[in-house]
């Protein structure tokens, strides 16, 4: 008697599990979403998505329909936690969110109150055209370290760390082009 209600159980229990992987793999395909590898998408997508990811390995990419645009969402380990990364299929960053420990997502700007507000480091060829012509006459031949795309009190800036015969320049460059400031530092790493 309890052989025939352990396979009763069993068999609901394949049954159910059957039933839920059917209905993620049929919204899967209602979303309009697949997996892809690294080598499948865009050269600008890879870039990026290898820039965000700083080394750590990517577990899965998928690409998927949103509101009528092609966007490349994959999930990697940033210092033990989830990570989703979200990449237009032009390169550019649409969003990256850290996974709480429910598995919920949460918003990477939540988790990194030390690290000023909203910043991402993007790719030169990331930020808008009259951004980029405004970073290449400052830096005028220099190395570009890196790009920072910051929310400062509600408004997109960007920031290009330069090194000008060796020494660290900040531009900050607000998304028409303009430059609103240009800092050195001083022997100390002071500003």
């Amino acid at each position: 008697m309890k052989s025939k209600h352990l396979r009763l159980v069993v068999v609901l229990a394949i049954a159910g599990l059957t039933v839920c992987i059917g209905a993620v793999a049929t919204q899967k395909i209602v979303e309009g979403e697949r997996e892809v590898s690294i080598g499948q998408v865009p050269e600008a997508v890879r870039a990026t998505l290898l820039a965000q990811a700083q080394g750590n390995g990517i577990n899965e990419i998928e690409m998927e329909t949103e509101n009528g645009r092609t966007v490349y969402e994959a999930e990697v380990i940033i210092g033990g936690q989830a990570t989703d990364i979200k990449v237009a299929a032009d390169g550019t960053l649409v969003g990256k969110e850290a996974d709480d420990e429910e598995g919920d997502d949460e918003d990477e700007a939540d988790d990194d109150d030390d690290e000023g507000e909203d910043e991402e480091q993007v790719a030169l060829a990331q930020v808008p055209e009259a951004v980029r012509a405004t970073i290449m006459k400052e830096a005028s031949g220099a190395e570009i370290k890196k790009i920072e795309k910051e929310n400062e009190n509600g408004q997109t800036i960007y920031s290009a760390e330069l090194i000008i015969s060796g020494q660290e320049v900040d531009c900050k460059v607000a998304p028409d082009g303009t430059l609103l400031g240009k800092e050195m530092e001083d022997e100390d790493n002071d500003k």
